[in-house]
């Protein structure tokens, strides 16, 4: 059961979402890219570029090297796109990466990002996904941009080893891992030295934290062509899965143009004002758009909050 207040905590998160995806409406790669959004007042809906690929498909597989350095390269990209706007993330995680039509890694949901305008006051609140959160975050410290930095690193270390650095939910059980490279041989120093930066438990001595150029400079990023892979160039280390289930809404959506308010939690004052506060609904455009869908598949995801 969901109280009132609970629900509507939760669905300003998807307004808010909203509001973070327009943000980066301009960048094609690396974060998700949203074309429009609208709403009534049951449902707010998301139109947004087709990525046909999920890394989790790949997890079941050995990585490489080149494989390891471009799904790492993808996520910097996106990282540097977040500090201009002064964005932490806070849920980096494999189900929050899908890959487009070049199998490029994209970064989606962003319904719990926070802005992160004022470096004196960090955030020290707890969200994500538990196994993937920085100590810092787990122990109730202030928190800054490269706790999404440690969620790349544990992301590696998990393809690597098939598990987390620290799946644990509270400080008690906190261990500092650091992964001996006498025991790992298959992959370079610089690889290994890399992850262990990402990792560590000290925050402020973690690769990136004063300035995310460190990350792209680390010698496992030596003669990587950051320029191919910005300008869509490079060409992907992960071939195309065919998804036997790829989770695809097959719904058809009939748009009203009469909408009547039907929940007691939307007839509520405060929230009825930030919907209207919202972008109109504009039904020529929302039938051109369906019509213009359902003519090129019948495979169209619709994202329901």
């Amino acid at each position: 059961m969901i109280l009132f207040n609970e629900r509507k905590d939760l669905m300003n998160k998807y307004f808010d979402e909203t509001i973070h995806l327009n943000i980066f409406k301009n960048n094609v790669n690396f974060i998700q890219k949203l074309i429009s959004s609208f709403h009534d007042y049951d449902n707010l809906y998301f139109v947004s570029k087709f990525y046909d690929g999920f890394i989790t498909n790949y997890l079941d597989n050995i990585w490489n090297e080149d494989q390891i350095r471009f799904f790492s390269a993808c996520l910097i990209q996106a990282f540097i796109s977040l500090r201009k706007e002064k964005f932490i993330h806070r849920d980096v995680h494999f189900n929050n990466l899908l890959l487009d039509e070049k199998q490029y890694v994209n970064l989606i949901d962003f319904h719990v990002a926070i802005e992160y305008k004022n470096k004196d006051d960090p955030k020290n609140n707890v969200v994500g996904s538990p196994e993937l959160c920085a100590p810092e975050m787990i122990k109730g410290l202030k928190y800054d941009y490269n706790s999404d930095y440690y969620r790349l690193g544990g992301m590696i270390y998990f393809i690597l080893f098939r598990k987390f650095p620290n799946n644990i939910r509270n400080e008690k059980n906190w261990t500092e891992v650091k992964i001996d490279y006498n025991k790992t041989k298959n992959f370079s120093f610089s690889c290994i030295d890399f992850i262990n930066k990402l990792i560590t438990s000290n925050a402020k001595r973690r690769i990136g934290l004063y300035n995310i150029e460190e990350l792209k400079n680390h010698d496992f990023f030596k003669n990587f062509k950051w320029n191919d892979l910005i300008n869509g160039t490079m060409k992907s280390p992960f071939r195309k899965i065919k998804n036997k289930d790829m989770g695809l809404c097959k719904k058809k959506i009939n748009v009203k143009k009469d909408i009547s308010i039907s929940n007691n939690f939307l007839r509520n004052k405060t929230f009825k004002n930030k919907i209207l506060s919202f972008d109109n609904i504009n039904f020529d455009i929302v039938e051109k758009i369906f019509k213009s869908f359902n003519n090129i598949s019948d495979n169209i995801i619709y994202d329901y909050p």
